[in-house]
């Protein structure tokens, strides 16, 4: 929500700039077709629009920036503009394919589409006002859209064939249930670091000497110590008065948010003027009035005769419809009208509607009691988030002004100046829950070496902070004193791994057939676990251990498999495979079987469309400007 409230420069600075530069462009002009190329990208010849390619490249870097709230380096915008283009190039080559393979999609099917699209549907049937004012919402015309329709159910027809023809064989599908649902008999003897240490003596002659040796690795972090002033739309919220009084005059300002219009359910016959002109289009829409006051079923005539694809296939339904939604004469006609009446044919932009009034759903106003607790969270919300807003902006232009001290900004936010100390660039959850932006302010160079004023930091939609820096500490030697039992511990735990490594290997090389291995591995200090069969997912085995067991070939019978296992935490395990049952089919109940199947399939089908759409794009000639991927400027 708040982005850079004060750039580096003054006011009367960039004012100054920006005076210069509009001088330039008044007395010599700019011609931007010489600042590259008119389109993105060609496919075959044919263009993919340059102003498509920015409009998509600005979409997923908002959506990115929103999700992680990060800058974008030069790095990752390059990488955002090859990413887009490249989905670009794949639609457009996947289009053209399926045009060439004789794709089509009739009016019926779009139409079916789009009335299909909870988007566009109110109370889950779908409504002709709401599809327009979405569609105008975004910049688009019905033609426009139903087009993109169209493009998109083709490219949906051409992937469903190649996943529709994907197949699984049956020999497949049991080798694969035979490796998924495997089992494993498998023992292991575990030798962990902690149960040797007690053999362990570290002096501090020993301790004194690997600091001396690595003082380097013993340095302390690098601090500073912090002033700060932090706002938050929680702590102005409580300034927001929600008297009766004023709560009140909210209801009587946002009243008709609280009242219900009345609604009117219509249907109508649409003909649209064509090649015939507005003649013929009218000469039909009488007709069509004709037939329905005979008697005939309006719905009937509306998906025989409608022009209107979006909702011939519903009777010509247009769900409920407020006044004001559409205007015109079409409102005018629809709010004169009597239940089950049916108008004289009316004109629109759209062209020649007959219409036929269903229901009327009367309007309601709900009281100020009924709404008062629903209006007391309404207008604390939007008050507090207008308070903070202005708060914040009076935060960041007095943090601008006061430069580098923040005592007089507290004062006259009435906010406290909080402090501090040893702030490191690991930061502190537990001074701020999102320490990253201020971890980035502080030991931003500027600030650091300055003691000004950071700019506004956003910590989150509703959270701000500004700070500046009262001291700081570099990296430095620990004294042997602060470090000596963290050192200790690390002698000892290396020394224990050595011993621990020591016995795993003098087990495995004791164990044989036919040994006691459980007592032979408490000889050697290790922890016997015995045999069990096992599946691949077992969260109480060692994941190392079973995914060693795993890999291992089958052991000849009576002669196990023995195998030395490294754990990440230092501990050594030795496993002894015993045995291996693969998985059987008939074993998995029918359901999960099948389910089991289809989801192997759709894996089967995914990689091969993914070939397939590689195979399509190789085989284009694709030509990209090097400017839309390397720009002189971002």
């Amino acid at each position: 929500m708040l982005q850079s409230f004060r750039e580096s420069i003054g006011r009367w600075v960039a004012i100054a700039i920006l005076a210069l530069i509009a001088v330039t462009f008044v007395f010599f002009g700019i011609d931007f077709s010489l600042t590259g190329t008119t389109f993105a990208a060609k496919v075959n010849g044919t263009d993919i629009p340059l102003f498509e390619f920015e409009q998509e490249l600005q979409r997923q870097q908002s959506e990115y920036q929103q999700l992680f709230r990060v800058d974008l380096n030069d790095e990752l915008r390059r990488e955002f503009r090859r990413n887009v283009i490249d989905q670009l190039v794949r639609t457009e080559a996947l289009t053209q394919r399926a045009t060439d393979a004789g794709y089509r999609v009739s009016d019926q099917r779009v139409g079916e589409s789009i009335r299909g699209l909870t988007a566009f549907q109110v109370g889950g049937v779908f409504s002709i006002e709401v599809y327009r004012a979405v569609l105008s919402s975004q910049g688009l015309t019905p033609a426009g859209f139903e087009a993109l329709q169209r493009r998109q159910l083709g490219l949906e027809e051409l992937q469903d064939a190649i996943v529709d023809t994907t197949f699984l064989t049956p020999a497949e599908f049991r080798r694969y249930i035979g490796l998924v649902n495997e089992r494993r008999e498998l023992a292991y003897a575990l030798f962990s670091v902690d149960d040797f240490l007690d053999q362990v003596e570290i002096d501090d002659a020993a301790v004194a000497a690997h600091h001396a040796a690595n003082g380097a690795l013993y340095m302390s972090e690098e601090t500073v110590d912090l002033e700060y002033i932090e706002l938050s739309r929680a702590t102005v919220a409580a300034e927001i008065d929600t008297s009766d009084e004023a709560l009140r005059s909210y209801y009587e300002q946002q009243q008709e948010l609280f009242a219900t219009n009345e609604e009117r359910r219509p249907r109508h016959i649409l003909m649209t003027v064509g090649e015939g002109g507005p003649d013929e289009a009218l000469a039909r829409a009488s007709a069509a009035l004709e037939r329905a006051r005979a008697g005939e079923d309006f719905a009937a005539l509306a998906a025989e005769l409608s022009d209107d694809a979006g909702t011939s296939g519903q009777g010509g339904d247009l769900g409920w419809i407020a006044r004001g939604t559409i205007g015109g004469a079409f409102e005018d006609a629809l709010f004169a009208m009597q239940v089950d009446e049916i108008s004289d044919v009316v004109e629109s932009d759209f062209g020649y509607h007959v219409l036929r009034l269903d229901e009327v759903r009367a309007g309601d106003v709900q009281t100020f009691e009924e709404v008062q607790d629903e209006l007391r969270a309404q207008f604390q919300d939007e008050g507090a988030e207008a308070l903070f807003f202005d708060r914040a902006n009076q935060l960041a232009d007095l943090a601008f002004d006061a430069f580098d001290e923040l005592a007089t900004v507290a004062g006259e936010t009435g906010l406290p100046l909080q402090t501090a100390s040893a702030f490191s660039r690991s930061g502190a959850p537990s001074l701020f829950a999102n320490s990253a932006p201020v971890v980035q302010a502080a030991f931003n160079p500027d600030t650091l070496n300055s003691g000004t004023n950071s700019e506004l930091i956003e910590l989150a939609d509703d959270h701000v902070v500004v700070l500046r820096v009262t001291g700081h500490e570099l990296p430095a030697p620990q004294a042997l004193e602060a470090v000596a039992d963290e050192i200790r511990d690390e002698l000892a735990r290396r020394a224990a791994e050595g011993l621990v490594t020591e016995a795993a290997d003098a087990f495995l090389a004791a164990v044989a057939p036919g040994a006691e291995d459980q007592t032979v591995a408490e000889e050697h200090g290790g922890r016997w676990n015995a045999p069990l069969w096992t599946e691949r997912a077992n969260p109480e085995l060692p994941t190392e251990v079973l995914a060693v067991a795993f890999g291992l070939g089958r052991p000849e019978a009576g002669n196990p498999t023995r195998e030395l296992v490294p754990l990440v935490n230092g501990d050594r395990a030795v496993l002894l495979l015993s045995g291996v049952q693969s998985g059987d089919p008939e074993d998995v109940p029918r359901e999960l079987r099948d389910e089991r199947q289809r989801e192997l399939a759709e894996q089967a089908a995914a990689i091969e469309l993914a070939g397939y759409v590689e195979g399509v794009v190789d085989s284009a000639t694709v030509r990209i400007p090097d400017e839309v991927l390397n720009p002189q400027f971002f």
